[in-house]
């Protein structure tokens, strides 16, 4: 399926591995020319490289999207390099297991600086650039924790569900600018994000990641084995083409059957 985005332009955060790195990629295959940014150099170039393999022009900006002037820098840059902005994924996300009430007023300040606030500042930085040029697609990496709440991860859940807030809110602010906001709320995906989870969770859960990933999958999820990135950045593809041309303020969830709720 031609998903229409060769010769589009797409800004991708936290990009040097997991979801990032798997958009950044299947963008490039579908002919969009990609922006990546992450804070580690060596990982942000390696995921460049496999990126430009597909033929496509990247832009690699080693930065931290909790810090202003970083994000600044990295739209500015990809501007300079490519003129336009028409895709935005807001894919920057952190999670720390065991935060109750006991989290302090410092460990809600990160998580909110790179959970939303990161999204916040470059949305707010790219939407001039898709007014001018007519129109543009953001689609924001949220996550089932948004919507449905497990414990142990409070400031990341009241992080995902304020980015579902402002995805929905920004849906409709942008509209006449024919500017599209959707949302992608994945759960039990191998990242390393959940990695670095699952270790956590050994050997309460299993012996193992592996058996970690597995016994939450048989746990939680209609379908008995944990997702993959690949899965996860088809849809958001999908979204950012064309063929979603009506589609805006939805969140989509990539779990597996773990939401079990109609709304």
């Amino acid at each position: 399926m031609d998903l229409g985005l060769k010769g589009k332009v797409t800004i991708v955060s936290a990009a040097s591995a997991g979801i990032g790195k798997a958009v950044a990629v299947e963008m490039a295959k579908e002919g969009s020319d990609v922006s990546i940014c992450a804070r580690g150099k060596e990982d942000l170039e390696k995921a460049a490289e496999e990126v430009r393999k597909h033929g496509v022009r990247v832009v690699a900006v080693q930065a931290d999207v909790t810090k202003v002037d970083d994000v600044q820098r990295v739209i500015e840059e990809t501007v300079q390099a490519f003129d336009r902005v028409d895709v935005l994924v807001n894919n920057a996300g952190e999670a720390w297991m065991g935060h109750g009430v006991d989290t302090t007023d410092e460990e809600w300040e990160d998580s909110m600086e790179v959970n939303v606030y990161s999204a916040v500042r470059f949305t707010r930085g790219v939407v001039p650039y898709m007014r001018k040029q007519g129109g543009g697609r953001i689609i924001n990496i949220a996550s089932v924790s948004g919507h449905t709440m497990i414990g142990g991860l409070v400031d990341y859940q009241a992080g995902k569900a304020a980015m579902l807030a402002f995805s929905k809110t920004m849906s409709i602010d942008l509209a006449p600018d024919n500017i599209l906001v959707n949302s992608v709320c994945p759960a039990l995906i191998h990242t390393p994000l959940w990695d670095r989870l699952a270790d956590s969770l050994i050997p309460a859960v299993g012996h193992t990641r592996e058996e970690v990933f597995q016994n939450l999958a048989n746990q939680t999820l209609v379908i008995k084995r944990y997702g993959t990135v690949e899965e996860v950045s088809a849809l958001v593809a999908f979204l950012a083409s064309e063929r979603a041309s009506f589609i805006t303020g939805s969140a989509y969830d990539v779990d597996g059957g773990f939401t079990k709720s109609m709304f």
